[in-house]
C-alpha cells in the first residue's frame, strides 16, 4: 500500500499545483478504489491538502500569481466553515456525502464549461463577500475534503471577474486555510489514517512543484479546455463507483 500511496501523492501533487485544486477530487475516489472508507479517505484526503497547499502558497508568492492582502478573507470565512464541515463528517450519513461529493463536482463541471477564462467585467473586490464565500465553500470542504477549491474556482470566474489562472491559484491558496482548520477538527476526531496521510503529504510536494510550472507554461484557452476534460473524468469516475457500489 506504501508504493500506491506514494505514486498516488504525487500524481494529486501534480494536479493539485496545475489545475489549483486540493487534491481531494482526485484523491477521494482514487483511495475508495484503494480500500479505503470514504471518511478515511477524507481525512487521508486533507493531510495532503495540508501540505501542498503551504507549498504552492509559496511557489504562487514567488510567481506574483496574485497579491495577498485581499484574498486572505476567503481564508479568514474558510477557516470556521472547515471547522464546521469537519464536525458535519462525524453526523452526516455516508452515502449522503457520497452523492454531496458528486453532485459539487457536476456543479463545477457545468460552471467552468460556460464560462469565458478571461472575464469581460472588472474584478469585484469586496472583503465582507469574500468571507461569506469563504465560509460557505469551507464548510462543503470540510465535509468532503475537497479543499474547496473545486466551488472557489468557478464561482471567483463565473461571478467575481477572476481571470481562470488567477482563480486556480487562489482555490489552492483558500484550500491552506481549510485543509488545516478540518485537518485540526478530523484528528481530534479521531478521523485521519496518519500514516497513509503522511505518505500522500510527502510525496505530493514533487508533484506541486510540477503542476504549478506546467500552469505557468500553458495558454488560458487551452488550459480551461484541459480543466473541462479534467472534471469530466472525475465526476465519472465518482459516478460508477457509486453506481457500481
Amino acid at each position: 500500500m506504501t508504493i500506491e500511496l506514494s505514486l498516488l501523492g504525487v500524481v494529486v501533487g501534480t494536479l493539485s499545483g496545475f489545475f489549483g485544486i486540493g487534491g481531494g477530487t482526485v484523491s477521494v475516489p482514487l483511495l475508495l478504489y484503494l480500500g479505503f472508507g470514504i471518511k478515511e479517505a477524507i481525512g487521508i484526503s486533507i493531510m495532503q491538502m495540508v501540505a501542498g497547499s503551504l507549498v504552492a502558497a509559496w511557489l504562487h508568492k514567488k510567481h506574483k500569481t496574485y497579491a495577498i492582502s485581499d484574498i486572505k478573507y476567503f481564508g479568514f470565512g474558510g477557516i470556521a466553515g472547515a471547522a464546521i464541515g469537519a464536525i458535519l463528517v462525524k453526523i452526516l450519513n455516508t452515502i449522503f456525502l457520497e452523492w454531496l461529493f458528486l453532485g459539487i463536482v457536476a456543479f463545477t463541471l457545468g460552471r467552468l464549461a460556460f464560462s469565458n477564462p478571461t472575464p469581460i467585467g472588472t474584478e469585484v473586490v469586496n472583503r465582507p463577500l469574500y468571507i461569506t464565500i469563504g465560509a460557505g465553500i469551507g464548510i462543503f470542504s470540510g465535509m468532503l475534503g475537497v479543499g474547496g477549491s473545486i466551488l472557489m474556482t468557478p464561482i471567483l470566474v463565473s461571478f467575481l471577474g477572476f481571470p481562470l489562472k488567477k482563480a486556480s491559484a487562489v482555490g489552492l491558496f483558500f484550500v491552506m486555510f481549510t485543509s488545516i482548520s478540518a485537518f485540526v477538527t478530523m484528528v481530534s476526531l479521531g478521523l485521519v489514517n496518519l500514516h497513509a496521510g503522511f505518505i500522500m503529504a510527502f510525496t505530493s510536494l514533487i508533484g506541486i512543484r510540477l503542476g504549478i510550472w506546467l500552469l505557468h507554461k500553458t495558454h488560458i484557452t487551452h488550459y480551461k479546455q484541459i480543466l473541462v476534460v479534467f472534471y469530466i473524468f472525475i465526476f465519472s469516475l465518482t459516478a460508477y463507483k457509486l453506481i457500481a457500489g
